[in-house]
Order: structure tokens, then sequence, then C-alpha cells
């Protein structure tokens, strides 16, 4: 009953809020019928509020995809150059070993 009585202030507040910052509307209510008036208002607005906030998801959602595929493509890019870099260093240590190796056996003179 209190989670009632909350939504319920809460309904009156906005509705509160809404007929002070729009003076055409009428600041009493006089019957049903404005009642009727003003919740159409409050939940029209909630409606545009919705509507707006999914829009936003929505584009948020469309920039974290592209952004979830850039960063694949930049992983792949990181991981051939990466693999490159391997192999480069492969080959420069055998090389190193080689000409160790091949030093190692020449006698050397003083």
């Amino acid at each position: 009953m209190s989670e009632v009585n909350g939504n319920l202030s809460d309904i009156l507040r906005r509705a509160d809020a809404y007929l002070q910052s729009h003076p055409e509307a009428p600041t009493q209510f006089d019957g049903s019928s404005q009642v009727n008036s003003i919740i159409r208002r409050v939940s029209g607005t909630s409606v545009a509020e919705i509507d707006g906030l999914i829009g936003e998801l929505r584009s948020l959602r469309d920039y974290l995809l592209k952004e979830g595929l850039r960063i694949q493509r930049e992983l792949a890019e990181y991981n051939r150059l990466n693999h490159g870099a391997l192999e480069s260093t492969k080959i420069i240590a055998d090389t190193l070993m080689k000409m160790k190796t091949g030093s190692d056996s020449v006698p050397r003179t003083q």
C-alpha cells in the first residue's frame, strides 16, 4: 500500500510541477475530467521521455557495436604485428646464435 501511495505522490508532484510550468492548464481540480486531462498530460510527458530514452539507448547500442568491431580489427592488427615481431626476434636470435657458435669454433690468436 505504501508503494501505491508513493507512486501516487510522485504522479501528483509531477502533475503539480507540470501545472506550474504550464499556466494555460487549470490550477484547481474542478472535476474528474480535469484530473483525467492532467493524467493524460503527465503520462504523455512520461511517454515522450521514455521514447527519448529509447532513442538514446539505440544510439548507444549502435555506437557500442561499431566500437566492438573497431576493437576487433585493432586486436587482429596487433596480433599480426606481434606475430611478425616474434618471428623477427627468432630470426635475429638464431642468426646471433649461429654467429656466436661460428666464432667460438675459430681459434683466437692473441
